[in-house]
């Protein structure tokens, strides 16, 4: 029974060892390989991936991604101002695009374990090959720890790269003017690619272009066909973003860039002209006689607007409250669109009683901000209303006959002066009055 219970403690015992030894063989010991840091590697991960040091088999990943690396690691003592770093050698451009992250200092505590991440990006010019991923670890004064880990950066199926987009004018380019872009692009995958689509946009102004690439042969580089953009002949001068879309493998995989062209003001972009042109004014009949108590007298009133825009106008007169009454028909207030001319009329009554002589009376022209365009003194010579009622009709006829000619000669003033200008050309605003 003893020999069995010693058996059974001496097979519980190998199990406990050998398990230890191959989790001691997953960590790395700086103490072992000529560090004097008291840090252990427990574990290394890289995308996600857990790796062993100096291990034969390596790790495959594509280049043109980013990888990330975590890494567990412990002290056996406190140790201060401790930098960790990753960064896989041997690339062709490293001194302007070198493979490596580092953290920020940190302190260890003694028998605490410590998760630290870093992120490498491997670039789309990285050659096929086998490479170490290097871990260093120093404080300010040590010897430093280096456990390395074998990856395969290997070529992704379908891939392609923008190279360079260049611009005719570059820089910048005017209003109405035309620009060109070209873009050059790489095959950086294992696979030869056909028709591939390349097409340049600036969505802030709805202008595109797009060019096919027939063939582009693995690792090889081409440069696709002009295209022409023409910038809107009024657009607004500033920075815009230029958007370069590259899509290959049959449409599945796409790779996109954003570029920045300026543009400045152009010179044919067509100016409005006579937005607010000159405002016309035509009065008819000036001075008319009014019979005391009789139907009055109407004043035509034509304002035409040689502009572009509506314009709108209100009419109110001044100076007949004392002696007799004003009104405007069809409205006071006059709504003129551009090129064209409308008429109101100003009928004025005198009361009964009124003394007879020459009455004068001001009209006032104001635009939609209440500012005054023009003032016109007409006159009315005001007449006794004793002749009866059948002065009072013969008194209504003749002013509807004088009315109606006055509106005769305002129409055909009015043509005359459109003509006239026409003929001259636009002017600068102002306001002018006819009678």
């Amino acid at each position: 029974m003893k020999k069995k219970m010693i058996l059974g403690l001496v097979f519980s015992l190998v199990v406990l060892l050998a398990a230890s030894a191959v989790q001691a063989d997953d960590e790395y010991v700086c103490g072992d390989y000529a560090s004097d840091l008291p840090i252990i590697i427990e574990e290394v991960e890289i995308d996600g991936t857990e790796v062993v040091y100096d291990e034969d088999n390596s790790l495959s990943l594509e280049r043109g991604q980013d990888i990330d690396v975590k890494v567990k690691m412990s002290a056996t003592e406190d140790v201060d101002n401790v930098e960790l770093m990753a960064y896989i050698s041997g690339y062709e451009h490293s001194d302007v695009e070198p493979i490596s992250d580092t953290t920020a200092v940190f302190d260890m505590d003694a028998n605490v374990t410590y998760i630290k991440k870093l992120q490498l990006s491997l670039p789309s010019r990285a050659d096929e090959d086998t490479y170490k991923l290097r871990l260093v670890i120093a404080d300010r004064s040590g010897d430093e720890c280096t456990p390395n880990y074998l990856i395969k950066v290997d070529v992704p199926r379908h891939d392609v790269q923008i190279r360079d987009v260049v611009f005719s004018p570059d820089g910048s380019v005017q209003a109405g003017r035309a620009l060109l872009a070209t873009v050059r692009v790489k095959n950086t995958g294992e696979k030869d690619e056909d028709s591939i689509k390349v097409k340049v946009e600036i969505p802030s102004l709805d202008v595109s272009a797009t060019d096919f690439i027939d063939e582009l042969e693995s690792d090889d580089t081409t440069t696709s066909e002009e295209l022409f953009m023409r910038i809107p002949d009024c657009a607004k001068p500033g920075t815009y973003e230029v958007k370069v879309t590259v899509e290959f493998n049959e449409g599945e995989d796409a790779i996109r860039k954003t570029e920045v062209i300026e543009v400045t003001e152009g010179d044919v972009c067509p100016i409005k002209a006579e937005v607010e042109g000159r405002i016309t004014v035509t009065v008819g009949g000036e001075a008319q006689t009014i019979e005391a108590g009789g139907a009055g007298a109407a004043y035509p009133v034509a304002i035409t607007n040689s502009g572009t825009g509506s314009r709108t106008f209100s009419l109110g007169v001044e100076g007949v409250s004392n002696w007799g009454t004003a009104r405007m028909s069809p409205s006071n207030v006059m709504n003129v669109a551009g090129g064209e001319t409308k008429t109101a009329f100003v009928f004025v009554t005198a009361n009964s009683g009124a003394a007879d002589g020459e009455r004068l009376f001001v009209l006032s022209i104001k635009d939609a901000s209440g500012d005054t365009l023009q003032d016109i003194t007409l006159k009315a010579d005001v007449m006794g209303g004793s002749a009866g009622s059948i002065v009072s009709l013969s008194n209504a006829r003749r002013v509807l006959e004088i009315g109606l000619i006055a509106l005769v000669v305002i129409l055909v003033i009015v043509g005359l002066i459109i003509a006239f200008r026409r003929m001259r050309g636009p002017e600068g605003e102002e306001s002018q009055t006819y009678y």
